[in-house]
């Protein structure tokens, strides 16, 4: 297995968390007063197209094993540990991104103390689902990646 394809695709994944983050941010800041975000066009699809980024770069990975025939057991771990990479680097950066607006809105409910545990949740679930797309998107691009190699059998 090469780490150059698993490296590349976790540098994808953060850039494209840390962008939505910023734009996510950049809605926040225009909000008077700190305001509960409302629910636009906008913000929907800001998330579905960050989703669909996403699973698409790890469905290409699993398609880069498959072409490179890495063997199928190492698939699951490899994907588990790119979801792994990207959920804690691009967790923590959209956690410090975050941290202004959301411990604002904490304060404002007199809980400002508990922004450092907020955000190590925020991190952890971020974890979480990363490692989860990563195993199963990673291995579903390596199986599609699989069956478009493999020649038909004659009838």
């Amino acid at each position: 297995m090469r780490p150059a394809p698993v490296l590349l695709t976790v540098v994808a994944l953060v850039a494209i968390g840390t962008v939505e983050a910023l734009v996510s941010n950049a809605q926040l800041a225009e909000l008077p007063g700190r305001g509960r975000p409302a629910l636009t066009g906008s913000g929907a699809t800001l998330s579905l197209v960050g989703i669909a980024l996403s699973a698409a770069a790890y469905a290409a990975l699993g398609v880069v094993f498959a072409w490179d025939d890495v063997s199928e057991k190492a698939v699951l771990p490899a994907g588990m540990a790119v979801g792994l990479g990207a959920g804690v680097v691009g967790g923590a950066i959209r956690a410090y991104l975050i941290r202004g607006y959301l411990g604002d809105v904490l304060a404002g409910y007199g809980l400002g103390d508990l922004l450092v545990v907020t955000l190590a949740v925020f991190v952890a679930l971020s974890v979480a689902v990363s490692v989860a797309a990563g195993a199963s998107l990673t291995w579903l691009g390596f199986r599609a990646g699989r069956r478009v190699r493999r020649p038909r059998p004659p009838r």
